[in-house]
């Protein structure tokens, strides 16, 4: 057994980060008009996450937190700002969102480098890498 002798085993560290994450991105994203959700609906359609769909696939695990059924509100909310073109389902950023993302993206940088002071590059990869591959272990036995 990996985790004995603690109570603090892998879910509440994952939870603890999950909150501390919604909330320190929050604030550091204060100044832009964004919570943690809306910079990762903005960042996706920014790297090319092209539809409401995919957009909602991407994030599912979010949808169930957040108990929300799909991001297109959020992207409606982007549309109203003048940040994308939502025609349908199909989502493409406008000038004025490129912009957005950029000064959205230096706060998260500059937030991100703090948060992982003293970790290295290999080390982040390696915690990602493992964390990825429970999430495929739990899936490949049934769980969610």
């Amino acid at each position: 057994m990996l985790q004995q002798n603690t109570t603090k085993r892998i879910g509440y560290w994952l939870l603890l980060l999950h909150q501390a994450f919604d909330a320190a991105t929050t604030a550091a994203l204060r100044d832009v008009g964004l919570n943690r959700r809306q910079w990762q609906v903005l960042h996706a359609v920014a790297i090319g996450v092209g539809t409401v769909p995919e957009l909602d696939e991407a994030f599912e695990p979010f949808l169930v937190a957040d108990r929300e059924r799909s991001y297109r509100p959020v992207v409606e909310d982007f549309a109203a700002r003048g940040w994308v073109e939502l025609r349908g389902d199909a989502v493409t950023p406008t000038e004025a969102g490129v912009e957005a993302h950029a000064r959205a993206e230096v706060l998260v940088n500059a937030h991100a480098d703090k948060q992982l002071r003293g970790i290295t590059q290999e080390e982040f990869l390696a915690a990602n890498d493992v964390l990825r591959r429970i999430a495929e272990n739990m899936r490949d036995n049934g769980s969610r």
